[in-house]
């Protein structure tokens, strides 16, 4: 069995406590006794079907200005679904202004079988600060204050009661245990900033089970799983392709219960976390399955399990270029020439404090046009975890046979190693890939540094300017010629600080130059400009000129820098 399980530390802000192996057959049963961070837990077996009777009491109370519940639940041992909750009664209509110590029982039929019985003392403080809760917080708990006093704990507890001795306590962890030793890969009791993953091969389409609860809200996901395949080099499950289940307590709470089928090849299961509310430390109400906050994979006919090897890691793709790990204020490129027509899988990570404003981001331009080919653009990306501000791209497009420069650029903040907030879940990989999508079109692929780049193509250039800098460069047409102009510069609407332009040699007439409305935003700081477009010029003699200010240029820039900062100034190409 190909398994790895999270061990937690016992002495930790979120105490974990358990009973322990019990031989005896017991009628009664009781947690207790739970200071705020406690999860009580007792499992236990009903050697036939009965009724068990529940009572206890539990609280709401302040403290430090922060709202605190205690309460309890039920959960069936080997389905893991929630048989009973007090979070579930129906309280009469004047419970709604209790504060302080509220007492529940309730009568249960339950079948032989394996149970978990839990008991928590919560700080919801993130709910309460929200005010988002529905109602339900206010309805069983109260919504007026009563402080919490060490003596209340006295009071805290929950009970479970048979006719006769038909309960068994067991090991907390035995049927845990029992639960994911079949499984495939399995990360259970997941703490805070955990990146885990673990792989496995399949010899034949299989059918499996994933049971995964994590943390997500709307379309973000903070603590969540997905399975990748290594060798088509695409992900064929995610924790929030689908919508989740809620998994009880929290609203943010999420849960998939699912059988996919998987054919032959080689995968790698993945589970993140944030730095928040995990089986660490709870910030909201714990889920009904808290000590399997991750995610397990395991199969769906025991039948099947000659099909699992051990992880074949020469099945994972290389990829083409990794330009990742990216710090603060890099600009960093690669060039990559095809030999066909491919397709190719990008995976860009990078920071987006707004939807239409990418600090750091890649992007990949023709070699020999330089004209862009893909852009990270904010609207296009999906959350990367974390913060907000963490973004992503992972699509396949189509490149056609050529040579190409691939660049990532970043701001003097938040980047790998130096995070002003939290991470992406993907920390490593802070930058841009680029693979194959077939594996098989690797062979028609190189690589090449962009300062090697010859272009045949330049008529004439003047690039990488600097501070108060007058250039000019003399070329001739022999005949009448559409010419690309590339250009960067400095501009605002009051006029350009950093500009080029063409003049005729014979006429002195100035046939084209870069003016604010002809420019569009060059990436980085607004007043960065940039034009690439096609002009018709005559047969003739030309002189090209580029002229720049004494403040941000080449390597010496007093903004963010634009995209494509090695072109800075202008270059002319054959069309």
């Amino acid at each position: 069995m190909y398994i790895r399980k999270n061990i937690f530390l016992l002495f930790t802000l979120f105490t974990f406590t358990s009973a322990g192996v019990f031989a005896q057959l017991t009628d009664n049963i009781k947690l207790g006794n739970p200071d705020v961070g406690d999860l009580k837990i007792v499992a236990f077996n009903l050697t036939k079907d009965a009724r068990v009777k529940v009572e206890g009491t539990g609280g709401s109370f302040t403290k430090w200005d922060n709202q605190i519940a205690f309460y309890g639940w039920i959960l069936d041992a080997d389905t893991r679904e929630i048989v009973w909750t007090a979070l579930d009664r129906d309280f009469e209509e004047e419970l709604s202004d209790i504060a302080g110590l509220i007492d529940f029982e309730a009568e249960l039929d339950l079948k032989k079988g394996n149970y978990e019985a839990y008991y928590v003392g919560i700080d919801n403080n993130y709910y309460y600060k929200m005010n988002n809760f529905n109602g339900i917080w206010n309805k069983l708990f109260g919504s007026r204050k009563r402080n919490f006093r060490a003596s209340n704990i006295d009071d805290l507890f929950m009970t479970l009661r048979t006719s006769g001795a038909v309960m068994n306590k067991r090991d907390s962890e035995e049927f845990i245990d029992d639960y994911v030793d079949k499984a495939i890969v399995s990360f259970i009791r997941v703490r805070d900033g955990e990146y885990l993953k673990e792989g496995f091969s399949l010899t034949k389409e299989t059918k499996l089970k994933v049971y995964s609860v994590g943390e997500g809200q709307r379309k973000n996901v903070y603590d969540y799983a997905w399975i990748y395949d290594v060798k088509n080099n695409k992900r064929v499950w995610s924790m929030n392709d689908n919508y989740p289940d809620w998994a009880g307590g929290a609203e943010k709470n999420i849960l998939v219960r699912e059988t996919i089928t998987l054919p032959a090849g080689s995968y790698r299961v993945h589970y993140v976390t944030d730095d928040s509310h995990s089986f660490e430390r709870w910030n909201a109400l714990p889920p009904d399955d808290p000590q399997f906050w991750g995610v397990v994979v395991s199969l769906v006919n025991e039948s099947d399990r000659a099909n699992v090897k051990p992880f074949k890691e020469v099945d994972v793709v290389k990829p083409l270029i990794e330009l990742i790990r990216i710090g603060d204020d890099e600009f960093v490129s690669q060039g990559l020439k095809l030999e066909k027509d491919m397709d190719i899988r990008i995976l860009c990570l990078g920071e987006g404090p707004s939807k239409d404003n990418m600090v750091d981001a890649g992007w990949i331009i023709n070699a020999e046009t330089r004209k862009s080919i893909w852009d990270m653009r904010g609207n296009w990306t999906d959350h990367a975890g974390g913060a907000d501000k963490n973004r992503m791209v992972d699509e396949v497009i189509k490149l056609k046979k050529g040579s190409y420069i691939v660049y990532y650029s970043s701001d003097g903040s938040h980047s790998f190693e130096e995070w002003n907030s939290t991470p992406p879940y993907e920390r490593e990989r802070w930058g841009i890939t680029i693979w194959a999508a077939d594996e098989n079109d690797s062979k028609f692929t190189s690589v090449f540094h962009p300062d090697d780049f010859k272009n045949e193509n330049v008529i004439a250039e003047i690039v990488r300017v600097r501070d108060d800098d007058y250039s000019r460069e003399n070329f001739t047409l022999e005949s009448d010629s559409r010419v690309r102009v590339v250009a960067y510069g400095e501009g605002d609407r009051g006029g350009m600080y950093d500009f080029g332009w063409i003049e005729n040699r014979n006429t002195r007439k100035i046939v084209w130059e870069m003016t604010y409305r002809k420019t569009e935003h060059g990436g980085g700081a607004d007043k960065n400009r940039y034009f690439n477009d096609t002009i018709l010029l005559e047969a003739g003699e030309y002189t090209l000129y580029y002229e720049s200010d004494g403040s941000h240029s080449y390597r010496d820039w007093n903004a963010s820098p634009p995209r494509d900062e090695e072109m800075y100034g202008i270059t002319l190409l054959k069309e």
